[in-house]
């Protein structure tokens, strides 16, 4: 059978997949916060230039609920792939453990 298909007994999974699915999610987080930290930075650069006039204004007062708004996200969209990748590398362990007791080899 192959990996990733249903059978009578189950659904079979290889803890190398779970391997590399875990990587991409940690590669997920990285770029991520790396577009987190772009964001922030041009909300930095660019809070000072909202202008004097009453739209600039108005904006001014709702800007930090905005920027908490999508920041509140981001950090829990980075704790959500963070919990997932680190779910699919234990899982991935104790498959691997499973197949792979120490002292033997495949």
């Amino acid at each position: 059978m192959a990996e990733g298909e249903m059978s009578t007994d189950g659904y079979s999974v290889g803890w190398q997949s779970l391997r590399r699915e875990s990587a991409l999610y940690r590669d997920r987080h990285e770029q991520m916060a790396e577009v987190e930290r772009e964001l922030q930075h041009a909300f930095d650069r660019d809070r000072a230039a909202l202008g004097n006039d009453i739209y600039g204004a108005e904006l001014a007062k709702h800007l930090p609920a905005i920027e908490r708004g999508i920041f509140d996200a981001s950090a829990a969209y980075l704790d959500e792939l963070d919990a997932i990748g680190g779910d699919l590398a234990m899982n991935a362990g104790t498959y691997e453990h499973a197949e792979q007791p120490p002292g033997t080899e495949l």
